[in-house]
């Protein structure tokens, strides 16, 4: 990605992949998907991208969708800069994640 933000990190037990959640601080899904990686023991980092310059969200969101090929929808995970999955689908953040019930 070409745009660069600073994140905030969340310390997790599991570490095993390089996790980054683009949420927005009013999102309710965001923070529901937040809480379940926090609850699976992931450590991740998130950015709001509402608490960004205008211009920096602007470019961040273009860049997000050019490398992923889908529309922003919140919240995004990013797994291991390589995979990107857009909204919070447990199910899907589960299987992306290597969960088993």
């Amino acid at each position: 990605m070409t745009t660069s933000v600073d994140t905030v990190a969340v310390e997790g037990d599991r570490s095993d992949k390089d996790l980054i959640v683009y949420a927005l601080s009013t999102c309710a899904f965001c923070r529901k998907a937040m809480d379940f990686l926090s609850e699976h023991g992931f450590g991740y980092s998130y950015v709001y991208l509402d608490e960004l310059e205008l211009e920096t969200k602007r470019s961040l969101k273009a860049d997000l969708k050019a490398r992923f090929k889908k529309l922003p929808v919140f919240p995004i995970l990013v797994i291991d800069d390589d995979e990107a999955l857009s909204g919070f689908v447990e199910a899907r953040w589960k299987e992306a994640l290597g969960i088993e019930d």
